[in-house]
């Protein structure tokens, strides 16, 4: 083999091209959670002091305005399709590099190859998961904010009715919200993950190098 054909299959085979679609789905994680925190940021800017106060007619001028937001940022909807499309593409485009390497690879290098792909395939399930969480939540964000303005409380001992309504709309929206703290959590594992991938995507690259050229060497 020449020097710039061994040359153009290290810049363009496999283990880069693997290595550059674990790169776009970890971006891709990146741009969906991104996406939904920016979504929520701008769902939540109207709401101020008035939405936990006694002014009714405050805390609903301020529901009006979220709920307002809440249906144009739904038309916002077609843009989460590109990490989605991000995501699922390249974690299927390498799984089919690990398929290929699968052809010819032999012993210890296909069982790693192997794992490898089940590595992948279990992103992609993660990822999936993920990304309905991320649309469950907000669509939930979405529908009880404005509810958190509008509750009725009543004063209850020393614990004015500014401050429970306060705490209701913390907990209905920010503060101790599963609904957003989930997604969040899986998408961190889903980004260790894919960076385990990619550090056993390298370490087999390398190795299959190796072994490449202690047969060349052999022959």
């Amino acid at each position: 083999m020449s020097p710039a054909t061994s040359r153009i299959r290290r810049i363009f085979g496999q283990g880069p091209i693997l290595m550059m679609l674990q790169l776009v789905a970890l971006l891709s994680v990146a741009l969906a959670a991104g996406f939904f925190h920016y979504r929520v940021d701008l769902l939540l800017e109207p709401i101020n002091a008035a939405c936990g106060g006694p002014d009714e007619q405050a805390r609903l001028q301020v529901a009006e305005q979220v709920m307002a937001r809440a249906g144009a940022l739904d038309d916002w909807q077609p843009l989460s399709w590109i990490p989605v499309a991000g995501i699922v593409l390249a974690l299927l485009g390498a799984m089919a590099v690990c398929a290929s390497r699968a052809l010819w690879l032999r012993d210890r290098l296909r069982t790693a190859n192997l794992a490898l792909m089940l590595l992948h395939g279990g992103a992609l399930a993660l990822a999936g998961w993920v990304l309905h969480l991320y649309e469950n939540a907000w669509r939930n964000v979405a529908r009880l904010s404005p509810t958190a303005c509008l509750v009725e409380l009543v004063s209850e001992g020393d614990v004015p009715l500014e401050q429970s309504q306060r705490v209701v709309f913390h907990i209905l929206t920010r503060v101790n919200a599963p609904l957003l703290r989930n997604p969040d959590d899986l998408a961190l594992v889903l980004a260790v993950l894919l960076l385990a991938a990619m550090a056993g995507g390298v370490a087999l690259w390398r190795a299959i190098a190796r072994a490449r050229a202690a047969r060349s060497a052999g022959a």
